[in-house]
């Protein structure tokens, strides 16, 4: 049986550098939200707007932002951050992942004249010539690792993820399963009725601590490099097409597309089902709202909504007069029957 994590609310206090109020002793099991946490579970409020569902909570502690003061019979812990705080607490009672054995498991196939030491590679893995696989990073089955690709330190390669040849990856990268890193790039030239394959010489670039979710592609350039740079999150069924560049931290939410040749700045978020065409030159910190198609630049800092999207100030003003075309309609024919009795008259 698996043992339980237990933790004390005092203990707790003193793991997240907060202020204890209410019962030290008290014993936490668990994490829940506001509405399906118990008694012996921790839960949490990040804006002073949910506090009222906090006070009608069964939760035995609370993490709140300071300042913030429900019953004085709860036992709360006061931080600066409710919602970063309760990230370390998931931590803390997160069960251990099923980590790999480091070393190579008989049932992988290395090339002789790859370098692995120092990694975990599990069974049904194959890594092709000259690759390198940095120390502590862990191939779960059914990884392909293709010829002269480098993986770096501290990553993980959940099953099935297929990384083709001459692809780079940085360090503490986290790829979830299924994914392909360095396909080949969409391209064809129409000739004679055919379409004639564009070979896709170029290579993927992966920087350090980005995480790739499942059933994602990221497709390798036509020439030179599609890259990734560090600190940026994709969800699962993203699309990446080649010779696209990806900024720093940026998001990209779950069944994105980036079309060729398009580049994203440093802290772009993209929403679910937003589309980016071909060539698109989309700038630092801006928001694509989902669902979004980006026919065009777009500069720094704004935020755009719709198909094709536009600034969301003139896509809201948009909708607003769209809300009320059925009023406006009946008021049309109103006065076109009006007019046909003066005519008739």
């Amino acid at each position: 049986m698996k043992d339980e994590r237990l933790i004390t609310a005092r203990e707790l206090a003193t793991r997240l550098g907060g202020t204890l109020h209410g019962d030290a002793a008290k014993v936490i099991r668990g994490v829940a939200t506001l509405e399906q946490a118990g008694p012996d579970e921790v839960s949490w409020v990040g804006s002073p707007d949910f506090l009222a569902r906090a006070v009608t909570s069964r939760a035995g502690v609370l993490l709140l932002p300071q300042g913030c003061s429900p019953a004085s019979e709860r036992t709360v812990i006061y931080v600066a951050d409710p919602d970063a705080a309760i990230c370390d607490v998931l931590e803390y009672f997160a069960p251990s992942p099923d980590r790999l054995i480091d070393g190579i498991d008989p049932a992988a196939t290395v090339s002789p004249d790859a370098a692995v030491e120092g990694a975990a590679i599990g069974p049904h893995v194959y890594v092709g010539p000259r690759a390198a696989v940095g120390p502590r990073t862990q191939l779960y089955p059914g990884v392909y690792i293709g010829a002269d690709t480098r993986i770096g330190r501290d990553c993980v390669l959940w099953p099935n993820v297929v990384v083709r040849e001459r692809v780079t990856i940085g360090d503490r990268v986290i790829i979830h399963p299924n994914s392909t890193i360095g396909a080949d790039g969409f391209g064809y030239l129409p000739r004679g009725g055919r379409h004639r394959k564009i070979p896709q010489i170029g290579t993927v670039v992966i920087e350090d601590d980005v995480e790739i979710g499942a059933n994602s592609a990221v497709d390798r350039a036509r020439t030179e490099v599609t890259r990734i740079r560090k600190g940026t999150k994709i969800d699962n069924l993203v699309q990446i097409a080649h010779n696209v560049d990806i900024g720093e931290h940026c998001i990209i939410v779950a069944q994105c597309g980036i079309a060729g040749s398009s580049s994203l700045g440093h802290h772009v978020v993209l929403g679910g089902q937003a589309g980016i065409t071909d060539h698109c030159s989309i700038g630092a910190g801006v928001q694509v709202a989902a669902k979004s198609g980006v026919m065009h630049n777009v500069p720094d800092g704004e935020i755009v909504r719709g198909n094709p999207a536009i600034s969301n100030a003139k896509f809201l003003r948009q909708e607003a007069v769209a809300r009320k075309l059925p009023e406006m309609l009946q008021r049309l024919k109103a006065i076109e029957k009006r007019l046909e009795e003066i005519e008739g008259r």
